[in-house]
């Protein structure tokens, strides 16, 4: 597990559009990424280990922040086409991580 925990600095605002696009993806609408780009990346993910690599750590902490940091959905669709394939894969399956993780502890205070 991940020794190194950092915060991500974004204002305000963007947490809130976070937030916002998260609860989205919770109910099954995804607005920052396509049904093909998903399949894509998480189809074949056996082990998301990878993802909480202490040596991936930085890299995975960098994307989400410049994803985050990101002010439109249309500029952060950009950030994410923008970068390689390993990237990527890295982003999108952390972003479903995140969401998956708000799934459950809604569920748990809805329990």
């Amino acid at each position: 597990m991940l020794s190194h925990i950092s915060m991500i600095r974004i204002s305000e605002a963007q947490m809130q559009e976070i937030q916002y696009i998260i609860q989205q993806s919770m109910n099954g609408f995804h607005v920052l990424f396509d049904n093909d780009t998903i399949k894509r990346f998480c189809r074949d993910s056996n082990s998301d280990d990878d993802i909480f690599d202490e040596n991936k750590a930085r890299t995975t902490e960098r994307l989400l922040e410049m994803f985050m940091s990101t002010p439109t959905i249309n500029g952060r669709r950009s950030f994410f086409e923008s970068l390689n394939e390993d990237d990527k894969s890295l982003l999108i399956r952390t972003y479903f991580h995140i969401v998956e993780n708000n799934i459950l502890h809604k569920r748990h205070f809805l329990n």
